[in-house]
């Protein structure tokens, strides 16, 4: 029994620079301004992304307090979730004392370790909300021609 001839290997590209380093500004992804500083481009054009402020740095910032659950209450999500850096624009220094506050509060059992959702509840609060926004989408329908409504579909055995 003849053995198959393993395939050849490829041979890596070559590149310029430091193996593994990344190219960090190039070609037309960036937009050079007389600052120096480089702003990414969208669609051709270059914006600028001006960078939110820490809410706890600066002279007049609020502090971080674990018994403040209404202000820890802002950077958990839905499930109780410590919300990350890059959605609330915290700095890491304060990220981690607004973390040992959110641990110090759920140990104290001012806040929940974790949210949970009542499916049936969830259902119902979805179904909800989807019949409001037919309702929505209705009003702005044309109404030159009334559709039909849909015919619901009956359940055997009621």
């Amino acid at each position: 029994m003849a053995m198959e001839p393993l395939p050849a290997a490829r041979k890596k590209p070559m590149t310029k620079g430091k193996p593994g380093a990344k190219k960090r500004f190039g070609g037309g992804d960036y937009a050079k301004k007389d600052t120096g500083k480089y702003t990414p481009k969208l669609l051709g054009k270059a914006y600028f992304q001006r960078r939110r402020g820490c809410p706890f740095s600066g002279p007049k910032a609020a502090k971080i307090d674990y018994k403040d659950v209404r202000m820890l209450g802002k950077y958990l999500s839905d499930f109780g979730k410590i919300l990350p850096r890059h959605l609330t624009g915290v700095c890491a220094a304060k990220q981690r004392e607004l973390a040992t506050a959110i641990a110090r509060a759920r140990m104290l059992a001012l806040l929940p370790f974790v949210v949970k959702v009542d499916p049936a509840t969830d259902r119902a609060e979805r179904q909800e909300r989807m019949a409001a926004r037919a309702a929505r989408m209705a009003d702005r329908a044309p109404r030159a021609e009334a559709a039909p409504a849909p015919a619901q579909p009956t359940v055997q055995g009621e």
